[in-house]
């Protein structure tokens, strides 16, 4: 469940779309005209791989959890894949929350048993929530139907190599750390074992880019933990092939132990010709608002912005120097966290919000400097620097709508 901001509570499905919305009505129009393997669209679940269909067991010998999904309003056909799945053992019926059974219930049923069959084939041994993990699968499924994917009873098939499960094993028993799976990232520990006190703080953490693909913690962790104690490593990942996405980020328990990653590690050849890059990387809380109304102070921006994202701790304009009344058509917004900050630059960003008519243009600020180092600058070249950068944005958003 979500909050939409004000009070209600509605159902989202995957990235923040409500079910029942009209983005998720097209969703099932298209389902119901595509066709699932053949050259003609199905108009049942036959053009799905026999091994997504439920098992033909009569309804009458089916689990009292099969009756609480019929009572729920899903489709019998739905209601007998899931109750197949619990069968396995892989799922009970309490791991499911109101979201993933309402995002279910709106799916189209092949859509749906599609969605089930990837969900019973993949690893879940390290998966925590795994409501959540089925909601990314179904996130996935809709993300291949929109950029014109073949939609087969297959398609959420990780085709890639996974991570060798025996040697990550290995890891957690020889670390005693947890690892915590979605569709989304494979999260090793956060926080360590007996872990007391604060979590690390600003300059602790690292970004490491150019990483094999087919590359995972059994490979990442005895590279790292050389340097020195790991709070967490984050791996991304690419929920429609399962390799990763090529990044990470490692946080050590202090600032020492990410600077020696950067020392030993930023392009170290981790396999032959492949070499990995490693910098410091700062938790950003503030993003860059630009193609605001000049007209607009920083009560009336605030007010604005507060409602699309929680958590906005400060609103920073500049004045304009040909009147003072006005700000130079960009601000800054200041979040009481990453996560708030990321969440407000995913739904400031789409092009369905607009600021009093505007379309704004999002972007992290550029990160601060770091407590203790002390720069001087003039008040007016600071404003100079930053409206200068506004208008290098604009003229990138020009040429480009993806640049941010």
């Amino acid at each position: 469940m979500a909050s939409s901001g004000n009070g209600e509570v509605e159902t989202v499905l995957g990235d923040g779309v409500p079910v029942g919305s009209p983005e998720v009505a097209v969703l099932n129009s298209k389902l119901e005209g595509l066709s699932l393997g053949g050259s003609d669209p199905p108009t049942s679940a036959e053009g799905l791989d026999d091994s997504a269909q439920p098992l033909k067991i009569p309804s009458s010998q089916r689990s009292a959890d099969y009756q609480k999904l019929i009572q729920y309003g899903l489709d019998e056909k739905v209601a007998a894949k899931l109750d197949d799945v619990y069968n396995t053992g892989k799922l009970i019926h309490s791991d499911l929350d109101e979201r993933a059974l309402d995002a279910l219930k709106e799916f189209p049923v092949e859509g749906a048993l599609a969605v089930l069959k990837q969900f019973l084939d993949s690893n879940l041994e390290h998966v925590s929530n795994k409501s959540a993990y089925l909601c990314g699968v179904m996130k996935t499924y809709r993300q291949k139907l929109r950029s014109g994917q073949p939609v087969n009873s297959h398609l959420l098939h990780n085709f890639g190599k996974g991570p060798d499960e025996e040697k990550i094993r290995a890891v957690l028993e020889r670390t005693g750390y947890a690892l915590d799976v979605t569709t989304g990232q494979r999260k090793y520990g956060g926080p360590p074992p007996n872990w007391e006190g604060y979590p690390p703080g600003l300059g602790c953490e690292v970004f490491c880019g150019k990483i094999p693909k087919d590359l995972y913690e059994d490979e990442l962790i005895p590279l790292f933990e050389q340097c020195g104690t790991i709070w967490d490593l984050r791996l991304m990942m690419d929920a429609s092939s399962g390799l990763n996405r090529g990044y990470a980020f490692v946080t050590f328990t202090n600032k020492e132990g990410a600077q020696e990653a950067v020392k030993q590690l930023n392009d170290y050849e981790v396999r032959k010709g492949k070499k990995i890059g490693v910098t410091i990387s700062y938790n950003n809380h503030r993003l860059f608002v630009g193609n605001i109304p000049k007209n607009r102070d920083e009560q009336e921006l605030y007010d604005e912005f507060s409602k699309h994202a929680p958590g906005l701790k400060e609103v920073i304009i500049y004045n304009s120097p040909d009147d003072r009344k006005k700000n130079r058509g960009f601000c800054f917004l200041e979040y009481e966290s990453h996560k708030a900050a990321s969440l407000a630059k995913r739904r400031l960003g789409t092009s369905r919000v607009k600021v009093w008519g505007s379309d704004i243009i999002v972007d992290w600020a550029d990160p601060q400097e770091e407590p203790g180092k002390i720069t001087i600058k003039k008040p007016e070249l600071l404003e100079h620097n930053e409206e200068r950068w506004f208008l290098v944005r604009c003229q990138l958003s020009r040429k480009s709508t993806t640049w941010f």
